[in-house]
């Protein structure tokens, strides 16, 4: 009952929260500087939320029946860092800058939260006559992390830079054996326009050519994760009893990268034409993977992490902008941007278990192979549909009709449902006549082969147009919504697409006849995973500002008046309703489109005033 919901009903929360922060600089004789800062962030909630039984219509015996929430949280946060820099040049040719960093941070968290049922009202949610306690639990946790840096850069001759980093972590979440971890990362640099061979080269304003070698690590998110945890599990005996609920893990290790990166930046025609290139190539190993399954033999199911596997990421960027007109009252510029990142995965998990994947409609096996990257479908090729009896008979590799013992033809079966005229036709891939896991094959990933955007902006004395574009290419992704509107399996609203579907032999069409609770006419295949390439117009704005000489006639420094329009147009030949969708979140996560409600149009007008 909405009505009921709306008059009734509460859900309040009450936030507060303080910052402190304290900075101090401090110069020595000599060249050498320190900065320090203490920053504070103490943060606490408080929520109560009152469910009445008019609006669910529950019985009173129900834990929903006036459900009452009691909840609050209370967060302290500690952060410091300790800077000290020595920046000295030596006879306008060697110029020496080193940093030393040490940063600490902590965070206590709090919770607690009860709920109750039965209460007569919101203003009587305590656990009085008539109501009865329906969860009560608290929680404490606390995370610290130190880090500390040392860095030395040095140029010679404003021609050679030379740059050296080590970097020490150390994280609660880790165990004693491995608290801390060494990263180190070098890098050198050659500024071409300052060699002498480039004195009476004027189109070079910049060039600067860069490699760098460097590692860095991944701890685990959260609190002492490395040490063991147990649960009550009520009575036992009639004695109150505890289990182990969480393996301990001395042994757990950072998750290690090592990058190599090569650049280039290169500015010309008196700064008006940049490039900047860059090319990486990352390996991580030690994985640290999440939630993993283990022998139940241990005595547990699961272990919080486990370090295992191996993966690379290798790829470019690139960006560039342009002035390609500039007098007294018009500018006109340019900018373009372009990424492709190259997923793998190099050394499959030793514990890696074998997919979970279940034959039956809709589903699409989530595997991690190795060659293969991160982000991958797996499914049946979808062959359109069977036109006729002599059309759903097995063939052999050879392309020959398949024959049991007795000398009878073998029809193709779907599972254990021999096919008729109609039905959906998957590629039997091993050639035993039964669609099964046994044929499911690479169907792609959803990675994107490029990202990119750019756009323009003009200017004419006072008004300034700018234009901002993004978008992908190549990016895979399984059309869900699709999948449902178009399965003719039960009663839900199917979309135009099924009137297309196949009635009887010769029809020329790829959609299957409809069969009510029957058959497997969708099984995950590529017939739904589609390519999600898109451009969109993220924002077209226009300003003006206000000539200075009128600002200071009535008393004020600037202003600028302005009209933004976010997400308006969308170039794409996706099928679906917003081809933007996530990117993998994690190695066992599929993308998928379940209609996700498209980003809205929007326009903003506002002014930005100083005085």
């Amino acid at each position: 009952n909405p009505v009921a919901m709306a008059n009734e009903s509460n859900n309040n929360t009450l936030q507060r929260e303080e910052k402190i922060s304290f900075y101090t600089q401090y110069r020595f004789p000599f060249p050498l500087t320190y900065n320090g800062y203490v920053s504070m962030n103490m943060r606490t909630s408080r929520n109560d939320k009152f469910l009445p039984q008019e609006a669910t219509g529950v019985l009173w015996t129900s834990k929903y029946a006036n459900l009452s929430v009691d909840a609050m949280s209370d967060m302290f946060e500690l952060q410091t860092e300790n800077k000290l820099m020595f920046n000295k040049t030596w006879d306008d040719v060697h110029t020496l800058i080193a940093t030393g960093l040490f940063r600490t941070e902590q965070q206590q968290n709090f919770s607690y939260s009860s709920s109750t049922s039965g209460n007569a009202s919101p203003n009587l949610s305590d656990p009085v006559v008539g109501s009865v306690v329906a969860g009560i639990g608290s929680g404490l946790s606390e995370v610290r992390s130190v880090s500390s840096i040392g860095q030395a850069v040095y140029t010679y001759d404003n021609r050679y830079v030379f740059k050296g980093t080590l970097n020490m972590e150390g994280n609660s979440a880790m165990g004693k054996s491995n608290r801390f971890g060494t990263f180190p990362s070098f890098g050198v640099a050659w500024n071409v326009q300052e060699e002498p061979f480039m004195e009476n080269q004027n189109w070079l304003d910049e060039g600067k050519v860069r490699v760098s070698l460097g590692w860095s690590g991944n701890a685990p998110s959260g609190a002492s994760l490395y040490l063991g945890a147990y649960q009550s599990l009520g009575t036992y005996m009639n004695m109150a009893a505890i289990y182990p609920v969480r393996i301990q893990l001395d042994k757990l290790k950072w998750e290690t990268s090592r990058e190599w990166n090569y650049g280039v930046d290169l500015s010309m025609l008196d700064h008006k034409l940049n490039f900047t290139l860059d090319y990486y190539d990352k390996y991580t190993y030690d994985l640290l993977l999440n939630n993993v399954y283990i022998p139940v033999t241990t005595g547990y199911t699961t272990i919080k992490y486990f370090n295992s596997g191996e993966m690379s990421n290798k790829g470019f960027e690139f960006r560039t902008d342009y002035e390609l007109f500039k007098d007294k009252d018009w500018r006109v510029a340019l900018n373009f941007n372009v990424s492709r990142n190259i997923n793998r995965v190099e050394k499959i998990p030793d514990n890696l278990t074998q997919d979970n994947y279940s034959f039956g409609n809709g589903n699409y096996a989530i595997r991690i192979v190795e060659g293969d990257p991160i982000g991958s479908f797996y499914g049946y090729r979808y062959k359109g549909v069977y036109q006729n009896t002599e059309d759903t008979y097995a063939l052999d590799a050879s392309g020959n009709i398949m024959r049991d013992y007795l000398g009878n033809i073998i029809t193709m079966k779907n599972g254990t449902i021999p096919v008729y005229p109609g039905d959906a036709k998957y590629q039997d891939i091993n050639h035993d006549g039964v669609i099964n896991e046994y044929d499911i094959v690479y169907l792609g990933n959803s990675n994107p082969i490029l990202i990119g955007g750019g756009g323009f902006s003009a200017k004419y004395k006072q008004f300034t147009l700018t234009t901002f574009f993004y978008g992908r290419y190549g990016q895979k992704i399984i059309n869900s919504a699709r999948m449902s509107l178009e399965n003719m399996y039960g009663t839900s609203n199917q979309s135009t697409a099924v009137l297309k579907r196949w009635r009887s032999e010769g029809d020329n069409t790829d959609i299957p006849r409809a069969l009510y609770g029957l058959g497997y006419n969708y099984l995950g295949s590529d017939r739904f995973v589609e390519d999600a390439s898109f451009v969109r117009l993220k924002t077209l704005s226009l300003t003006y500002t206000v000539p200075g000489k009128f600002c200071k006639r009535i008393g004020i420094n600037n202003l600028n008046l302005f009209c933004t329009g976010y997400d308006l147009f969308t170039w794409t030949n996706y099928t679906g309703q917003d081809p933007e969708v996530s990117l993998p979140s994690s190695a066992t996560s599929l993308v998928k489109d379940g209609a996700t409600t498209p980003c809205s149009k929007r326009v903003s007008l506002g002014f930005n005033l100083n005085f």
